[in-house]
């Protein structure tokens, strides 16, 4: 095991100290166990499957216009909601964790489906 020394925000300590009461684990093993899940998680994420530059033409439009299912996006609405206003269970903020690793999945997809599609001349680019 590596020893690192950082600093995070007094919130997210907050947070890790209450779960630390909760689970009668110390703090320093909620974070590394956080870590250890969260990081992981987000690289198979990120990477997601074929790259976008070995897809045909029309499964890249429809990586470029995929948006998140309905069900999942109203769930981290609601959760994000109930985070925002402090009444977010410790259950519920693993969920919320799982639904933010999806969203940022499917829009880094997203994005690299638009780079690509624009490349392709299969749509005009962005306007900002």
């Amino acid at each position: 095991m590596v020893e690192v020394t950082l600093s995070i925000p007094e919130n997210v300590f907050q947070h890790a100290a209450r779960l630390s009461q909760a689970t009668k684990l110390n703090v320093s093993s909620i974070l590394t166990d956080a870590l250890a899940f969260a990081l992981p998680t987000l690289g198979d994420a990120m990477s997601g499957g074929e790259p976008i530059n070995q897809l045909d033409d029309e499964r890249v439009m429809a990586v470029a216009t995929s948006q998140m299912p309905a069900d999942q996006d109203e769930r981290l609405s609601d959760l994000l909601h109930k985070q925002r206003e402090k009444q977010l269970a410790i259950e519920e903020a693993a969920e919320l964790l799982s639904l933010m690793l999806i969203y940022y999945s499917g829009w880094w997809r997203k994005t690299e489906a638009l780079v690509e599609a624009v490349k392709r001349g299969l749509r005009p680019p962005l306007e900002p």
